[in-house]
């Protein structure tokens, strides 16, 4: 059975007819990702198991019953934004579906400079929640990226696709079961029934920007008097949500669900970012002046830190502790990098400075070597792309051995890239090689490209990198390369250009940004933000 999940509308600007689209649920995690990941500063074609189904776009639904829900997006006390959820009853062959419309809205502020964030999202489900259809798209600084998911009609498989900017879309199918579930399976799985303190209930959804399945765990805490953001008082059931997509570390939330089992209040761990259930006329009412800087108000602050040459030195280790995590599950080992367990609080970090010969140190012997996704195209990292293989062309880059090619490729990027400001979203690389601008994160992706068009594995480093800028000192959250050199993958940082990186960063997790799933990457880096403290050890 087909399905026709989009009558022409005025509200939501998608081009019609409907494509096939991928997910991003609760409000409140997509949007903490989204924070985490404005703050980032300085081919996938899977085997479709499953014919997925194909929307009948001559089919127009009249919906038996509407209802909309309003929200106000809170950073650090500050309204920054607002979000509208409309949610239409739908009859299609005698079978009863929900059609979800979800705008999310916002301002931040990132280095002195604002950007604008956008998330639209149309989620098709059954009215116990399992899901059919989506499409979301999402802007950042003029960067616009869309997904869409198409459940196939045995149920099996989740057809995903991915176009970032003007480039050729990309595809790829996941395993999937028909009682999966989508935006709403939490909410329904909570309204159900009242949710005892003590009492743990998990469903298996969408993830939102993972695009994959995850289990979904809410557990009641207790309960809590709630100021709401009118100043109201409330009693509401404050409980623990968290999401578990395989190969991904937990992402954690806290909401707040009044007697009927309905979410009113979020909040992301660690980041003071809020969401509140609030009357269209607050929600749409001016945002505050946005006085937090999520670059500069975010940088770290080290104790222990040399004064100077640092950035000379051959190895340095560091202490670093998380108020609510484990940095030994969080902070990856590998490249550069070698992380030991102190306790569930704590660990050690030691960092080296990577040459492209001679002998490394024995914690990084032996290297996880290159996969096929750190070679080859995908939605970000668009290699076969005209204008990145024009611009590899271009690269006035040595004939001799790898690694001269490689930090040659880091120069030229940075040469490139003519105007570094940050008021760009993420840019897939095509886009960089296109408009040259941005910040770290086009460097990084705009440098993967080039390294892969040229036959060199890469792959991105996410983590923190040590800035003075007078008064703000210590270590900021930042983006690199890595590219596969003999037997190690050596750092580099177009977004410097000084021929490889030196001890003063410190990486939190690697990807090669490919698939539908390429922007989980941020998502260890979110769980850092906000919770970290870092000194120089002993």
């Amino acid at each position: 059975m087909a399905f026709g999940i989009l009558p022409a509308r005025n509200d939501v600007a998608f081009p019609q007819p409907f494509p096939p689209t991928p997910p991003m649920p609760l409000p409140d995690q997509r949007i903490a990702w989204m924070i985490s990941f404005g703050l980032i500063v300085a081919a996938c074609a899977g085997c479709n198991t499953g014919k997925p189904s194909q929307p009948d776009t001559q089919t127009v639904e009249k919906p038996v019953s509407t209802e909309e829900k309003w929200g106000a997006i809170v950073l650090q006390g500050e309204k920054i934004g607002h979000m509208r959820e409309k949610i239409e009853h739908l009859t299609h062959d005698g079978n009863a579906y929900v059609r979800t419309t979800q705008v999310k809205n916002m301002t931040i502020q990132r280095a002195g400079q604002p950007l604008e964030l956008k998330v639209e999202d149309v989620f098709l489900e059954t009215p116990s929640g399992f899901l059919k259809q989506f499409i979301t798209k999402m802007g950042q600084g003029g960067a616009v990226t869309r997904f869409t998911g198409q459940v196939s009609e045995d149920g099996q498989t989740l057809q995903l696709t991915t176009q970032s900017g003007t480039s050729p879309r990309i595809s790829e199918s996941i395993d999937w079961k028909p009682e999966y579930g989508g935006v709403h399976a939490v909410q329904r799985m909570l309204e159900a029934s009242p949710l005892e303190v003590g009492e743990t209930r998990t469903v298996m959804a969408l993830m939102p920007t993972v695009n994959r399945v995850a289990k979904q765990t809410v557990t009641g805490l207790g309960n809590e008097e709630v100021t709401m953001i009118d100043g109201s008082q409330v009693s509401l059931l404050k409980a623990r949500q968290v999401m578990e997509a395989e190969g991904q570390s937990p992402f954690e939330s806290l909401v707040w669900l009044n007697a009927d089992g309905e979410i009113v209040k979020t909040k992301s761990v660690g980041q003071e970012f809020e969401i509140y259930k609030c009357p269209k006329q607050y929600a749409l009412s001016p945002n505050k002046a946005v006085s937090f800087d999520l670059a500069l108000d975010t940088i770290v602050p080290v104790e222990g830190m040399p004064k100077e040459n640092f950035d000379q030195l051959e190895s340095m280790a560091y202490e670093v502790f998380l108020k609510n995590s484990d940095p030994s599950q969080l902070f990856v080992s590998g490249a550069n990098q070698d992380v030991t367990k102190i306790d569930d609080r704590h660990a050690k970090l030691h960092v080296w400075r990577i040459a492209p010969n001679g002998k490394l140190p024995m914690a990084l012997a032996n290297a996880s070597k290159p996969t096929e996704a750190d070679r080859a195209a995908s939605p970000l990292v668009q290699v076969n792309d005209p204008v990145i293989q024009r611009l590899a062309s271009q690269a006035a880059i040595p004939s001799g051995d790898t690694a001269s090619r490689a930090m040659a490729l880091e120069k030229f990027v940075h040469q490139t890239i003519e105007e570094k400001n940050f008021s760009q979203g993420f840019l897939s690389a095509a886009e960089v090689a296109q408009v040259k601008t941005g910040d770290c994160t086009e460097h990084a992706v705009l440098l993967m490209a080039l390294l892969r068009a040229k036959g060199i594995p890469s792959r991105g480093a996410l983590g923190l990198v040590y800035v003075d800028y007078g008064e703000k000192k210590g270590f900021a959250y930042h983006m690199w390369t890595e590219a596969w050199i003999g037997d190690r993958w050596l750092p580099l940082d177009a977004t410097r250009g000084q021929g490889g990186i030196g001890v003063n960063y410190i990486k939190v997790t690697q990807s090669d940004l490919s698939g539908s799933g390429a922007f989980a990457a941020f998502l260890p880096v979110s769980q850092v933000i906000g919770q970290l403290e870092i000194r120089v050890a002993d």
